[in-house]
């Protein structure tokens, strides 16, 4: 999704509830409609900040990383949703095997990593976002391959 859908699901409503099997996640439209009220009244064009309640955190961040997509920042109970998703991070620790037991190989501190969408949706955006050290294709194939960094492991190049 993108910010845009995001501005106008926030000023038109839901049509249907936001759920995730897998992260045993619903968000009704009736909720949502209460969260836009109370942290999204005031989107403009530029990055947005705001300060969530512990009790809405959760639902707040499923609806912007999980279903919206967006790139959030979250520095105790302050927000700040990003309007357009950082094309290229650098990692602040070492993903390994220990770190991220899904990680193909060991990436360094330091390397730049591109944001790629997954070949399989197989990443859970409440931790960490689909990440890769180049923007090559497998072979015979368009897929650019992906694994998930925790948030904690990146900062955003701009």
């Amino acid at each position: 999704m993108s910010f845009e859908k995001f501005v106008s699901c926030v000023n038109n409503g839901l049509k249907r509830d936001i759920k995730s099997r897998r992260l045993k996640m619903k968000v009704s439209v009736e909720e949502f409609s209460e969260l836009a009220k109370k942290y999204f009244n005031s989107l403009n064009d530029n990055n947005y900040k705001f300060i969530v309640e512990d009790g809405d955190k959760n639902n707040v961040l499923f609806i912007l990383r999980s279903f919206f997509s967006l790139y959030v920042e979250v520095n105790n109970s302050s927000i700040e949703v990003f309007k357009n998703f950082p094309k290229k991070f650098i990692l602040l620790k070492e993903v390994n095997k220990s770190n991220h037991h899904f990680t193909p190989k060991t990436f360094p501190k330091g390397t730049i990593m591109y944001s790629v969408k997954p070949a399989y949706s197989s990443s859970n955006r409440m931790n960490g976002i689909p990440l890769w050290h180049n923007l090559e294709t497998i072979k015979d194939t368009e897929l650019v391959p992906s694994v998930q960094i925790n948030y904690d492991y990146i900062c955003p190049i701009y």
